[in-house]
């Protein structure tokens, strides 16, 4: 059986184009070509490009408040932890000096100033390691 002429030709080549860039706008040329093809397209896509950026600022306006605030609220717990433990340490000491002064065995004034002493040599030690 022989091919008929219609069918002897090879079929035509199609061509792909691809086009990559960084960033919200594309290149110059291939922004007015959209222009061309739609009147009004670069303006919506310099309009898309700045909404973005508006947006994209807000986020990270928005990260840096909330990693201020994080600071912020570790300083707080860190200063109350500090008063929080001077509370402890003057209470220990105050219960043990009263202890002595009232004529209480010497181990109870162990005892009551016990947890200063462990606070005090548990700093040092921190301090040593650092």
């Amino acid at each position: 059986m022989k091919p008929s002429p219609a069918n002897s030709q090879p079929p035509a080549a199609d061509a792909l184009s691809l086009a990559h860039w960084s960033g919200p706008l594309p290149p110059p040329a291939t922004l007015e070509q959209y222009e061309r093809l739609m009147p009004g397209a670069a303006q919506k896509l310099m309009d898309m490009a700045e909404a973005e950026q508006r947006h994209r600022h807000a986020l990270e306006s928005g990260q840096l408040a909330l990693q201020q605030e994080g600071v912020r609220l570790a300083a707080h717990d860190s200063r109350l932890g500090i008063f929080a433990s001077l509370a402890g340490l003057l209470f220990s000491i105050g219960a043990g000096l009263a202890a002595f002064i009232l004529g209480a065995d010497w181990r109870i004034v162990i005892a009551l100033c016990g947890p200063a002493i462990m606070m005090v040599l548990a700093e040092i030690a921190r301090r040593g390691k650092g």
